[in-house]
């Protein structure tokens, strides 16, 4: 790979990460091109070169994590595996979307607060299927006799609130156990997204 080729993937991805940082801070209005620039340690007009300015850079964060995630759904979805199994790979997999891009919860919670405001139309299919997905989990769970008759969206509200809660309110959680406030150890993401799975493999169980 030539030297401005790698220069070029370097500068894009400086980018994103700190565009991903400010934006889960500030928001997309708080969010300054000066700002954004001077964290990826680039020019400013870098953000309209490789994105057209900087809406685009939002929109291109969220389709690279949309399409990771469609890509691991796709996997899940040609698994022969039953609905709870399936349900818990669900979980993991926006578990690790979460570990993934540090900042991400903060940036869909201020999406989802603004309505939607700066979502790329583009983008709106993506949700349809993440969302899709889990129809399809619970539908098969009914039919396998395995979870009782349940939403599908409330579901999908508890999978994807309960997760993008925890990784959004980690600065103010990180700083009120240093500070005492709550007297407990950090918080493992895996223990949490485990808890998640058995919270949902009982709540969801016919047994239950």
């Amino acid at each position: 790979m030539k030297a401005t080729a790698r220069d070029a993937i370097a500068t894009r991805q400086a980018l994103v990460e700190a565009g991903t940082a400010l934006f889960a801070e500030r928001g997309f209005d708080g969010a300054k091109v000066d700002a954004i620039a001077r964290r990826a340690g680039v020019n400013k007009a870098m953000i309209s070169y490789y994105f057209g300015g900087k809406r685009g850079l939002y929109n291109a964060i969220l389709a690279d994590d949309f399409g990771w995630v469609l890509g691991k759904l796709a996997e899940l979805d040609r698994e022969p595996l039953p609905a709870d199994v399936k349900l818990a790979r669900f979980i993991s997999i926006f578990g690790s979307l979460h570990t993934r891009r540090p900042g991400l919860s903060s940036m869909m919670l201020r999406e989802a607060m603004s309505a939607g405001r700066h979502l790329d139309p583009a983008l709106l299919p993506s949700l349809s299927r993440i969302f899709a997905s889990v129809q399809s989990i619970v539908a098969q769970g009914i039919a396998e006799n395995v979870f009782r008759e349940v939403d599908p969206l409330f579901t999908h509200h508890t999978v994807l609130g309960s997760l993008s809660f925890f990784f959004a309110v980690r600065p103010l959680r990180d700083r009120l156990i240093a500070e005492g406030v709550v007297p407990v150890r950090t918080p493992d993401p895996a223990r949490f997204i485990a808890h998640v799975q058995e919270l949902l493999a009982r709540g969801l169980s016919k047994e239950a």
